[in-house]
């Protein structure tokens, strides 16, 4: 399996290359040839964090949804899902790929092992927009069971910012069976410094009196400093059954979550609108600096 999907990759990058390749008009002597040293892989170079030479936009779905084929207890025991819908983002809204990603494939005795060093990818949605629903149908159209909406006016998010990133993909090399194994290295996601609205509503309020839209979030949540997520160490995804029941185990690496130096603000805001233009006193301010959180260990996934 990871022979074919080695091949694969390489294989897509070829003919994306091939197309430029065909514009060489130069021919190389033979004497240029041999002052020529190259080592094998494959190396795509998307330009840099000013000038990027990929950029993707209008991303994101307009509905999303997860089902569940035989509900749950003796009650819900029907097809159910839950989803967003109404999905929206604003025109700015884009991801934009820089660095340099290098693909090469090694073995080690009778292991065969996948390396990729990733590029680095800036993820910027502006003015998010999205329902939160359960429901009888795939596309969230049968009932009304709204759980509430989502909004925030801009998000930033970085894969691999300082552009050092690599990930090694095989199976569990040291018995050498199935399975993927993923070990992550200098593996960094970044959080920039942005103010951010971030909004959860409720469309039809509570109770005999408070029946209007009221929505609860944060206003200019403020970081003073990039916030780090690093990611190290192995994880492993395996799938099994044991009888009628087949559990997806996961593994996860090595998660530290870590402020560094930064001062996060978070004023707590309540109002009539999602972006909070209707001005209501704060209910407070929250202020946290000085963590540096670690998650480990595994969870398994299954169907009841």
């Amino acid at each position: 399996m990871k022979k074919k999907l080695a091949s694969a990759i390489i294989s897509i990058f070829l003919v994306l290359l091939l197309p430029l390749m065909s514009f060489a008009k130069t021919a190389i002597s033979e004497g240029e040839l041999d002052a020529v040293t190259a080592q094998e892989g494959v190396t795509l170079d998307f330009g840099t964090y000013a000038n990027p030479s990929i950029t993707v936009t209008n991303f994101a779905p307009s509905l999303l949804s997860y089902g569940d084929s035989n509900g749950f207890g003796a009650t819900y025991t029907s097809y159910g899902w839950l989803g967003m819908n109404g999905i929206s983002i604003g025109a700015a809204s884009n991801i934009t790929l820089y660095n340099s990603m290098i693909v090469d494939v090694g073995s080690s005795g009778t292991v065969t092992k996948l390396n990729i060093v990733l590029p680095s990818v800036r993820v910027r949605p502006f003015t998010t927009n999205a329902g939160v629903k359960l429901d009888t149908a795939n596309n969230l159209s049968s009932g009304n069971q709204l759980l509430g909406t989502l909004y925030n006016d801009q998000f930033e998010l970085i894969i691999n910012p300082l552009g050092n990133s690599s990930v090694t993909i095989s199976n569990h090399s040291a018995t050498n069976t199935q399975g993927i194994e993923t070990t992550f290295n200098n593996f960094l996601l970044a959080i920039p410094a942005i103010a951010m609205d971030a909004s959860w509503g409720d469309d039809n309020g509570y109770g005999a009196t408070y029946t209007a839209a009221g929505y609860f979030g944060v206003k200019d949540f403020v970081t003073s400093a990039n916030m780090l997520i690093a990611l190290s160490g192995t994880a492993n995804i395996d799938v099994g059954t044991s009888g009628a029941r087949t559990i997806l185990n996961v593994v996860l690496p090595s998660v530290t979550i870590n402020s560094g130096l930064a001062e996060i603000t978070a004023p707590l805001a309540l109002g009539t609108v999602k972006d909070f233009s209707d001005n209501q006193k704060l209910l407070g301010t929250l202020n946290v600096r000085g963590f540096s959180t670690n998650i480990t260990g595994s969870t398994q996934i299954y169907s009841h």
